[in-house]
């Protein structure tokens, strides 16, 4: 049975066993950086027995706005519901935010989120822009 709970942070083990089954491979490449960004998020795990099956994580001021950037299920229990209920029950925990906003990082995901009610903003002057890490350049 599949055990949905929030958690603080991921072992560096568990991390490379699910990021590397999904290839997130971009997650992979500073492990502990990924940990430390997962402990500085809010976490909801799926969990099968103590397996690491699932995850989605979150971004939130907890009063106006909430990032979903991952929804993470190893292939073998893509079939089993455990997206849809990961997303149901961590909206569902947000529920008093306004204003979610979700990545759909896979077709998958992009599908989910469209059937779970989430819909391109389409409005004059809105977009979602994401500007890739800038590292500082020494010039001498």
């Amino acid at each position: 049975m599949i055990r949905y709970n929030f958690e603080n942070g991921l072992t560096i083990h568990e991390i490379k066993a699910l990021y590397g089954a999904v290839g997130f491979d971009e997650y992979l490449k500073n492990v502990a950086e990924t940990a430390e960004g997962l402990a500085n998020s809010t976490i909801m795990t799926a969990r099968d027995d103590d397996r690491l099956v699932g995850l989605i994580r979150g971004v939130s001021d907890m009063h106006t706005i909430l990032f979903i950037d991952d929804l993470l299920v190893l292939p073998e229990y893509s079939e089993d519901g455990v997206e849809e209920e990961l997303l149901k029950q961590f909206t569902d925990y947000f529920k008093q935010i306004d204003r979610i906003v979700a990545l759909g990082r896979t077709d998958n995901v992009t599908k989910l989120l469209k059937k779970a009610g989430f819909a391109a903003n389409d409005a004059k002057g809105s977009s979602c822009l994401v500007r890739p890490r800038h590292l500082l350049e020494i010039k001498y």
